[in-house]
């Protein structure tokens, strides 16, 4: 389980897995237009990012582990004809989040506002919120697996313990740091709580 309040390095484990905004989270941190389509062109050099519409236990998907959520993003958007090419934004105790992402951006979200103008970027705060899954549908504020803190490297859910056994593990007695849906201050995009394993969270996708 998991909590939205607090340091995004405390170890707290207390439920927020309803639908509604988390603290932090105000209506201009929300999309302004509802009647958009999602973009599938972003300009010329331009990559997308988008948070799968699918949640997952943390072993991600059958097979689990780093090419376990990679195949979860590629199927999200394959389902969704995006095409390209896609990788998770997780970390493992010994493969950082932001060494697995090609600095090939910049990167827009299903709506076509910048997220991240380029891989250094993704060490700090997103330009703007990250609301929409793969087909441009906003999500409701939500918790997604991440094991990655502020700077893009692996942080710890609880000391000296691998993010749900390196990805592999549903059991509740493990944990992993999670981000959350719709936050774009300080590290809470990435690093807003921990979560047992057994449940459920989304993953944030970078086209490469």
């Amino acid at each position: 389980m998991d909590s939205s309040s607090g340091s995004p390095d405390a170890g707290d484990t207390g439920s927020s897995d309803g639908p509604g905004p988390a603290d932090g989270v105000s209506a201009s941190d929300g999309p302004h237009s509802s009647d958009s389509s999602p973009s599938t062109e972003t300009g010329s050099g331009a990559k997308r990012v988008f948070i799968t519409r699918q949640k997952y236990q943390g072993n991600l998907t059958a097979g689990g582990g780093l090419a376990g959520g990679d195949a979860a993003c590629s199927s999200a958007a394959q389902g969704a004809q995006l095409g390209g090419s896609w990788v998770a934004w997780l970390s493992t105790t010994t493969v950082d989040a932001i060494n697995r992402v090609n600095d090939v951006g910049p990167w827009h979200d299903m709506r076509g506002t910048l997220v991240f103008a380029d891989k250094v970027t993704l060490a700090t705060s997103p330009a703007a919120s990250l609301w929409y899954d793969e087909t441009g549908a906003m999500l409701a504020s939500d918790k997604i697996w991440t094991g990655t803190g502020y700077g893009g490297t692996y942080i710890a859910a609880l000391s000296g313990t691998a993010p749900c056994g390196e990805w592999t593990s549903t059991a509740m007695s493990d944990q992993a740091k999670v981000g959350q849906v719709g936050r774009s201050d300080g590290a809470a995009w990435t690093a807003q709580s921990n979560t047992t394993c057994d449940q459920q969270a989304h993953l944030i996708c970078f086209e490469q």
